[in-house]
């Protein structure tokens, strides 16, 4: 199961999302201001808000880069636009004249690596990473760092993590998305293509909407990977996140780096 919201009816979504508590992640807790460098993205894959949206999470790595899951964008990101907000209740910023905060893409590249066999098993999915170039830059004091080749090679067993992220607190709650929430997780055992792609991420936090979260090495800001999909529509089970630490993906991110 693909991480992300697809909102069909964006008023009516949005709307609904207000009306309701304004938590995410399964279990999360208010983030606040902690980590302003995770952010929000709607993605409008007509161009036209009325026909609704996708929603997913991100992180910042830079002024005008921001990192997210491949699969947020249906079509590749060829069509439509997306907005990029870092503020604690970004999915408010959408009922503001101009879209608040949110701060239109430039351009959307998927990692020309990225496959997907639709089915969220790992052996079917690689490189499910897309960058986002922000039209102007949200300047920060802090960015995330990203990791180096074959970093997460050398955490312990059990590293824990802290999960930053916008999506829902309950499986098929859409209405509760749309502000930042942080959980800790830890990494747990995974070999094989797993293992050497994605993370697996202890059970019980990660749902809808918090694809393209970034799961930070706890206490820092190194995005060790990001949500990309779990086995469970009830968000129940582990997840499976998307290394950035891998040759390919590296090499695709530092292009943007200069």
């Amino acid at each position: 199961m693909k991480l992300r919201i697809g909102l069909l009816t964006a008023a009516l979504a949005i709307s609904g999302a207000l009306a309701a508590s304004a938590s995410a992640l399964v279990g999360g807790a208010s983030d606040g201001t902690a980590h302003p460098y995770v952010a929000m993205m709607t993605y409008f894959p007509t161009g036209n808000p009325a026909d609704g949206f996708e929603l997913c999470s991100g992180v910042l790595v830079s002024p005008t880069v921001y990192v997210t899951a491949a699969h947020c964008f249906p079509g590749g990101g060829q069509t439509g636009f997306a907005l990029v907000d870092n503020q604690p209740n970004a999915l408010a910023d959408l009922h503001q004249p101009g879209f608040g905060n949110g701060v239109p893409a430039a351009a959307i590249t998927l990692d020309p690596q990225y496959r997907s066999g639709g089915n969220g098993l790992a052996h079917f999915e690689s490189d499910d990473v897309a960058v986002v170039q922000l039209a102007w830059p949200i300047v920060l004091d802090q960015y995330a760092q990203l990791p180096s080749v074959g970093y997460d090679d050398k955490l312990p067993n059990n590293q824990k993590v802290d999960t930053v992220a916008f999506g829902v607190q309950a499986a098929g709650v859409n209405a509760s998305a749309g502000s930042r929430q942080v959980v800790q997780q830890k990494i747990v055992p995974g070999g094989g293509a797993t293992g050497a792609t994605f993370l697996k991420v202890s059970s019980g936090a990660v749902c809808n909407g918090d694809s393209g979260g970034p799961n930070l090495q706890a206490g820092t800001n190194i995005a060790l990977a990001i949500n990309s999909y779990g086995p469970s529509s009830t968000c129940n089970a582990v997840a499976y996140s998307q290394r950035l630490d891998t040759p390919g993906v590296a090499a695709f991110l530092a292009s943007y780096l200069h």
